[in-house]
């Protein structure tokens, strides 16, 4: 699972700057309060996403199943899940940028803590299925 972590983190990044920079700002769009509070978290939540990327990329990379069969599938979808909370993060700001400047402002504020559902997802099923679907450090 670290090649795909690792493709996984590249393709959010690049979500990110092509949602963001590529999209025009529609005419007609006032920017409100909910659109200036949004700007700050985008920044904040950025910084948190970076800062904390080690560990949920760590749960990602050590993802892995250890089953064959049906239960083999489960843990790697559950795997790929978690090897994916990059991406929730990439997409989510990128998303919150585009419709913001589409005059979205509520969709905007929510689907920014796209990522922080992803990095719970990825924390979560790792210490829920670890030793169960998914193959344990030991």
């Amino acid at each position: 699972m670290y090649l795909y972590t690792v493709i996984e983190a590249i393709v959010a990044i690049v979500a990110f700057i092509v949602l963001a920079v590529c999209t025009k700002k529609a005419e007609g769009v006032v920017y409100g309060r909910l659109d200036k509070a949004g700007r700050i978290t985008n920044i904040l939540l950025t910084i948190v996403y970076v800062c904390i990327s080690p560990l949920y990329l760590f749960f990602g990379m050590i993802s892995s199943t250890h089953h064959h069969g049906l239960l083999g599938i489960l843990g790697w979808i559950v795997a790929i899940i978690n090897a994916s909370a990059a991406l929730f993060c990439g997409v989510g700001l990128g998303l919150s940028v585009m419709f913001r400047k589409k005059g979205k402002s509520k969709l905007s504020f929510m689907i920014q803590f796209l990522g922080v559902l992803g990095i719970g997802l990825c924390i979560g099923m790792y210490c829920l299925f670890a030793g169960n679907l998914l193959s344990s450090l030991n």
